[in-house]
């Protein structure tokens, strides 16, 4: 079950742990979400936290559906590690690093990108995105969003190349991932194992963030001392909700969990 986080007092025994890692999602979790997605940015006074953080020897890790070179820009953090495209890219000690496999779907991409872009440019509001070798549509800023994303599933359905991918939605977004054993789950075990956390905090708010909730279980049962935090909201599915541990209002419930977390740390 489920339960409101209203201070800091539940997670003292995981932030006490050291090596201790915040691993966080980006979009609706550090930054709001905005109606045009390059606009996204991490407020500067939620960047203080986490730098203050890094500072009291906390490895933070970004875990986003983002491409690096975006999340990096949205972060604005050089001194943290990422993991961008759902996992499929990795940052760590200045070193990019890429899923086995990845380099065959970029032109892939660009075919299903071409097969559903005549749909996308009929609607307005709404965008590709380009991430290499995975493509996101957004309809946040269409019209009629349920109509938006049925005619887009459609197209992509008609899209002989986009049956090479994982079709993946989140909030007002449908994006095609190439089919490896890569997630947000896989990312945050690696980025602890990687790290060498021994407890850990974690944060997301949409669908894909289920998968990093799942894998922190997962680890859990192994021995690490950790916490999944939910970000609730008005968009928040309930199913994410209900996959951790507790919950936070929104993003401005997340700077307060940070700026405590910080208060807690010597």
């Amino acid at each position: 079950m489920t339960h409101e986080l209203t201070s800091i007092e539940p997670l003292l025994p995981v932030i006490r742990q050291r090596p201790l890692g915040l691993m966080s999602d980006i979009d609706g979790t550090l930054s709001p979400i905005v109606s045009r997605p390059e606009e996204a940015t991490v407020p500067e006074a939620t960047r203080t936290l986490l730098r203050q953080l890094v500072a009291k020897g906390v490895k933070v890790g970004l875990i986003t559906g983002r491409s690096l070179e975006m999340a990096q820009r949205m972060a604005g953090l050089g001194d943290v590690a990422y993991a961008a495209d759902h996992g499929l890219s990795l940052w760590l000690d200045g070193q990019q690093e890429t899923a086995p496999g990845l380099g065959e779907y970029e032109a892939l991409a660009r075919e299903v990108e071409q097969d559903i872009r005549a749909v996308c440019e009929a609607i307005d509001g709404v965008q590709m995105e380009n991430k290499g070798a995975l493509l996101a549509v957004h309809y946040r800023r269409a019209g009629d969003p349920a109509a938006a994303r049925k005619a887009v599933l459609a197209a992509v359905e008609r899209s002989r190349a986009a049956g090479r991918f994982r079709a993946q939605e989140g909030r007002m977004v449908i994006e095609l991932r190439p089919p490896l054993e890569v997630d947000k789950g896989t990312a945050l075990k690696t980025l602890a194992e990687r790290l060498g956390l021994r407890g850990v905090v974690c944060l997301g708010d949409d669908i894909t963030d289920i998968d990093m909730f799942a894998a922190a279980r997962r680890q859990r049962a192994g021995g690490m001392s950790i916490a999944t935090v939910a970000v609730a909201g008005e968009e928040a599915a309930p199913e994410v909700v209900a996959a951790a541990d507790y919950a936070v209002e929104g993003v401005a419930g997340v700077s307060q969990l940070l700026r405590e977390m910080v208060r807690a740390l010597p």
